[in-house]
C-alpha cells in the first residue's frame, strides 16, 4: 500500500526554524538534518505502523544524529501519512490542531 505524505502548516516552519539554527554553528549541520528527515520519511513510507505511538495515535521517529522527532498519524481512508511537526525531542508538542 502506498501512502503520500501531507504536512500540516506549521511543518514547514519547524524545519526551516530547525535548519537555520545548525546553519548557524554550521552550514554543514544544516544540510546533514535536511538529509536526516528526508531519510526519515523514507523510513515512514517503508513502514507507516513500524514506529512508536506517542500520543493516542501520532506516531513518533526519532532522526538520526539529531534531537528532534516526526510526529505523524496515519490516515487509511486516504492513504495519508500526515506530518504533523517536526519537534525538538525535549520540547513537549503543541497542540496539533492548532498548527
Amino acid at each position: 500500500m502506498s501512502y503520500t505524505f501531507v504536512n500540516r502548516p506549521a511543518v514547514r516552519l519547524d524545519i526551516i526554524n530547525a535548519t537555520d539554527y545548525y546553519k548557524k554553528i554550521n552550514p554543514e549541520l544544516a544540510k546533514q538534518f535536511l538529509f536526516r528527515v528526508r531519510e526519515a520519511k523514507e523510513h515512514i513510507a517503508k513502514t507507516p505502523v513500524g514506529f512508536q505511538i506517542k500520543y493516542k495515535v501520532v506516531r513518533t521517529l526519532l532522526l538520526k544524529q539529531f534531537p528532534y522527532h516526526i510526529h505523524y498519524l496515519i490516515d487509511d481512508a486516504k492513504q495519508q501519512i500526515i506530518i504533523l511537526a517536526v519537534i525538538h525531542a525535549y520540547k513537549n508538542p503543541a497542540n496539533y490542531n492548532n498548527r
